[in-house]
């Protein structure tokens, strides 16, 4: 398992296409994914559990472009 940390969001963060970004490439509910945004916005690290590692790594390089700082964790 593979686990991918957003550490923190950087100025001009795009909210909306985070959320989007969760739902499309992680398959997470709205729900939960509003709640990770949420958490980020409130400076709290967020820690997602991903199966795949080219999924991890295709979130971790979209996630970067808007605005988030995040990293992959290896088990």
């Amino acid at each position: 398992m593979i686990k991918l940390e957003m550490t923190g969001w950087r100025e001009g963060l795009e909210k909306v296409s985070l959320t989007k970004l969760q739902m499309d490439i992680l398959q997470i509910s709205l729900k939960v994914s509003k709640s990770n945004v949420d958490s980020l916005l409130d400076n709290k690290k967020v820690i997602i559990e991903i199966e795949s590692l080219d999924l991890a790594q295709e979130f971790l390089k979209q996630a970067e472009k808007i605005g988030v700082n995040c990293k992959l964790v290896l088990d």
